[in-house]
C-alpha cells in the first residue's frame, strides 16, 4: 500500500484529495491518504475536514504548529503503507495517471522523485517573481534532475520506502521555513540511498505574492545558515558545492567583499525590492538580493 502524506497549512486540499482518490480507483492502486492540518486558519480547517468522508482518507488537526519537518515525521509515524508519497498541500498532479506512474517504477529505487511544474505566467505582477523563479530554477526535466539526483531532490513530490524514511527522517532541529529538504537530501547521499527521477510533475498552485515570497526567502536563508552549523565539515563542503548562494558567498568572502556587500545591500535594498516586485523581475537581481541577506547575517551568525 502507498500512504499519501499531505501536510496542510492554510491551503484547500479538497481538489487534491479527490484527484488522488479518483486515480487510485481508476488504476486499482491501494492507497491511504493522510491529511494532517498543521494549525491552519479555521476557514481551511472547516474546508479540509470534508475530505474525511472518504474511508481511505484520515484527517487530523493539530492545535499548534509543528513545522515543516515535524509534521512530515508525524505523517510517517501514522502511515500504514510500505511506501510514503509526500506531496505539498499546494500541489496538484499534472498527469491523469500520476499515481500509476509512481506505482509502475516502485521497485526501481528507494526514493522516486516526480518533479514540479508551473502554469502560464500569472496576470498579477506581484506573482511574477515567484513564478519566474520556479520556471527558471525549479521546473526541470527528469533527465536534468537525474544528472544530480541528490541536489535535485524536492520534498514536495516524492515517494520513499517507509523503512528507508525511518532510517533518516526530516531533521526536527530545522525550524521555520526552508532547507529541511536540503538536509534530508544530504542524508540520502550520506547513506547512499538510490534515487530515481521520473517525469511525473505536480503543478505548483501556491504562488506567493512578491512581498510574502521575499519574507520566506529571508527565512530560508536564516535556516540555511543554521543548517550549515548542524552538519559535519564534509557536508559543509557538499553544501558549498551544490548551493549557489553559499558558493558565491564564499567567493565574496575570500575576496574581502563581505563588508562592502553588506554596506551596499543596506543602501540599495529598497530599490532591489521594488524592482523584484515589478512586472519584469530579474533572477540575477534576486540572486544579488539573497547575497545581501546572507552577508548581513554574517554579522549575527558566524558562518565560516
Amino acid at each position: 500500500m502507498i500512504s499519501v502524506c499531505l501536510p496542510i497549512y492554510n491551503f484547500d486540499v479538497t481538489e487534491l484529495v479527490q484527484e488522488l482518490v479518483s486515480q487510485a480507483d481508476e488504476f486499482n492502486i491501494n492507497i491511504e491518504v493522510l491529511a494532517f492540518d498543521d494549525a491552519s486558519l479555521s476557514y481551511y480547517k472547516r474546508k479540509n475536514s470534508q475530505v474525511a468522508v472518504n474511508s481511505n482518507v484520515h484527517y487530523l488537526e493539530f492545535d499548534h504548529n509543528l513545522g515543516r519537518s515535524k509534521i512530515r515525521n508525524r505523517l510517517a509515524d501514522f502511515a500504514q503503507g510500505n511506501w510514503l508519497l509526500f506531496l505539498d498541500c499546494d500541489m496538484i498532479p499534472e498527469l491523469p495517471n500520476f499515481l500509476n506512474n509512481y506505482n509502475s517504477v516502485i521497485d526501481q529505487a528507494n526514493v522516486i522523485c516526480g518533479g514540479i511544474s508551473y502554469g502560464p505566467k500569472p496576470l498579477k505582477s506581484e506573482l511574477h517573481l515567484r513564478w519566474k523563479y520556479g520556471m527558471v530554477r525549479e521546473s526541470k526535466s527528469s533527465i536534468r534532475r537525474q544528472l544530480k539526483p541528490y541536489a535535485s531532490f524536492f520534498s514536495g513530490n516524492f515517494m520513499i520506502r517507509k523503512d528507508v524514511f525511518n532510517s533518516i527522517r526530516f531533521n526536527e532541529r530545522v525550524l521555520g521555513y526552508g532547507h529541511e529538504n536540503t538536509l534530508f537530501a544530504l542524508d540520502l547521499k550520506k547513506h547512499k540511498v538510490s534515487v530515481l527521477h521520473i517525469q511525473n510533475p505536480c503543478l505548483h498552485l501556491g504562488i506567493e505574492p512578491c512581498c510574502d515570497y521575499l519574507i520566506k526567502t529571508e527565512q530560508g536563508i536564516v535556516n540555511l545558515v543554521k543548517l550549515f552549523h548542524l552538519v559535519s565539515p564534509g557536508q559543509q563542503k557538499i553544501l558549498r558545492q551544490n548551493i549557489s548562494l553559499l558558493k558565491y558567498y564564499t567567493v565574496f568572502r575570500k575576496l574581502g567583499l563581505r563588508h562592502p556587500m553588506r554596506w551596499f545591500f543596506s543602501f540599495v535594498n529598497p530599490m532591489l525590492r521594488k524592482l523584484l516586485c515589478g512586472s519584469k523581475p530579474s533572477i540575477v537581481l534576486f540572486d544579488l538580493y539573497k547575497l545581501g541577506i546572507i552577508s548581513q547575517l554574517y554579522s549575527k551568525v558566524n558562518l565560516p
